[in-house]
């Protein structure tokens, strides 16, 4: 009998902390993409895959754009130019990306009440 009442007692208790833990915090603040439409400068990679030059151009082009908006946590909405294909003369080809990165910053937003 005393066994059962301590392993209620002890249920009851994690079941008060687990209660306790996950209750939600309120936001006092929600981030927003402000969607500015800002540029980094102009910037050409190549590389033997399209995926390998989009992620180069990404990494090249990144840390203007994480500069700008004050990290790179404040970065949404990013847009790349497409990959096409270059031929270099001697007959092998690569995928190029060129062009700018455009992008938006995220920024505070006030928290707007929902009207049924």
């Amino acid at each position: 009998m005393k066994r059962t009442a301590y392993l209620g007692a002890l249920l009851v208790a994690i079941l008060a902390c687990t209660a306790a833990l996950s209750t939600p915090k309120p936001a006092h603040a929600i981030m927003c993409c402000d969607n500015g439409g800002y540029t980094t400068g102009q910037y050409w990679v190549y590389a033997y895959t399209c995926a390998d030059a989009q992620a180069a151009f990404r990494a090249a082009a990144r840390p203007e754009a994480n500069a700008f908006c004050g990290g790179s946590t404040y970065v949404c909405a990013v847009s790349i130019p497409p990959c096409y294909v270059w031929f270099d003369g001697s007959g092998s080809y690569a995928y190029v990306v060129s062009g700018v990165m455009y992008f938006g910053c995220k920024e505070t937003c006030p928290r707007e009440p929902i009207y049924p």
